[in-house]
Formats: structure tokens, C-alpha cells, sequence
């Protein structure tokens, strides 16, 4: 990942934003200036929604259903990912399993090879 993808856009790197009562630490990459893992990211704005969503009657029962759906497809694709991790590293296929699998979950930087 190149520095400008990392950096968060909210706080321009800088970790404060700056509020009626002065500068107040970013939400969004909690004052570090750089975003955490996109796996992070997906997992906060989950809570959000059910935070968000719950206490109408009647989206509450389909919000809790597409988040456990999002958390259960989340979980597998690690499980695969993890079982490829496991397999000898000339194995092509496994790396491509990882690779497809982490582009998904977005748990490790991608890196190009110059």
C-alpha cells in the first residue's frame, strides 16, 4: 500500500480534527493520522449499524440478520484462509487462496514487487 491509501482522510495524517470546542482526536483512525485495516473498518461500521438500526422493530430483525450474515461469510473466508496458509509455500493455488482471501478481509498490505 502506498503512504497516500494509508493516510487517513478525515484528519489528513494529523490525528485531531478540530471541533466547537477545539481539536478533539479523529474518530475514524483514532488519532493515530493512519486508517487501520479495512477488516477494522468493516467490523466498526457493523456495530454502527446495529447501534444504529436496532431500535426500530421494524429494520431491527433484518439488520441483525444481514450483520451475522457479513460476520459468518467474514469468518469462513478466514477459516480458508488460514487452512491455505498451511499448505506448502510452492503450492499455487493455496497462495492464490490467500491472496483473494486477504483482498476480501483486507488483513495484511499489498504490496507490488518492482
Amino acid at each position: 500500500m502506498t503512504e497516500s491509501m494509508e493516510q487517513c482522510a478525515t484528519c489528513f495524517g494529523e490525528g485531531t480534527v478540530g471541533s466547537e470546542h477545539g481539536p478533539v482526536t479523529c474518530v475514524d483512525c483514532c488519532g493515530l493520522g493512519r486508517l487501520p485495516p479495512s477488516f477494522h473498518l468493516r467490523e466498526r461500521r457493523l456495530r454502527e449499524l446495529e447501534q444504529n438500526y436496532t431500535t426500530n422493530p421494524e429494520t431491527s430483525r433484518d439488520v441483525r440478520f444481514l450483520v451475522h450474515e457479513v460476520r459468518t461469510a467474514q469468518h469462513a473466508l478466514l477459516q480458508i484462509m488460514a487452512a491455505a496458509m498451511d499448505a506448502p509455500a510452492t503450492d499455487t493455488l493455496a497462495a492464490r487462496i490467500r491472496f483473494v482471501s486477504n483482498q476480501a478481509l483486507g488483513l495484511y498490505p499489498v504490496t507490488t514487487n518492482e
